[in-house]
């Protein structure tokens, strides 16, 4: 076994409600994000095992958040 990568680190930064934030910190109305494509709240490093309940628990927070938003 060896170390590689298994995260793509970065990404767009999303608040605690899965929105993801502009430049200047606001939430984009509308936009919700999960998973790999997000970062900013994990910091510099992420744990692989973090990955899976991370990504079921985002992914559910931001489902049930773009259900909800009306334009």
């Amino acid at each position: 076994m060896s170390p590689a990568a298994h995260h793509t680190m970065g990404g767009l930064k999303i608040n605690a409600d899965t929105q993801v934030l502009d430049k200047s910190g606001k939430p984009i109305p509308g936009l919700y994000a999960a998973g790999e494509v997000t970062g900013g709240i994990h910091g510099g490093n992420r744990l692989g095992a973090n990955a899976i309940p991370d990504v079921l628990n985002y992914g559910r927070l931001a489902g049930q958040a773009a259900a909800k938003f009306t334009p």
